[in-house]
């Protein structure tokens, strides 16, 4: 269930677009994706939940690559 957040910007009065596509009005936004609000969190703005719910995990230092160094950059040679 996503959780909105209000997150407000550095520049309380700020209106116009900001990190991944919110739309600030007077300094607030809202938005209820996990990336966005992970990226305000650290730079800064403040993030406030509207939910009874606590705010969205937000997974760091997660990495991206194949699980085993087996696959890990080649491809399977033709007839495999």
């Amino acid at each position: 269930m996503p959780v909105n957040v209000r997150i407000t910007a550095p520049i309380s009065d700020y209106t116009g677009d900001g990190p991944g596509g919110l739309q600030f009005i007077d300094g607030t936004a809202t938005t209820d994706d996990v990336a966005i609000i992970g990226y305000c969190q650290g730079a800064g703005y403040a993030v406030e939940t509207f939910d009874d719910l606590p705010p969205p995990t937000v997974l760091q230092d997660v990495p991206n690559g194949p699980p085993d160094e087996d696959s890990a950059g080649r491809s399977a040679a033709p007839g495999e």
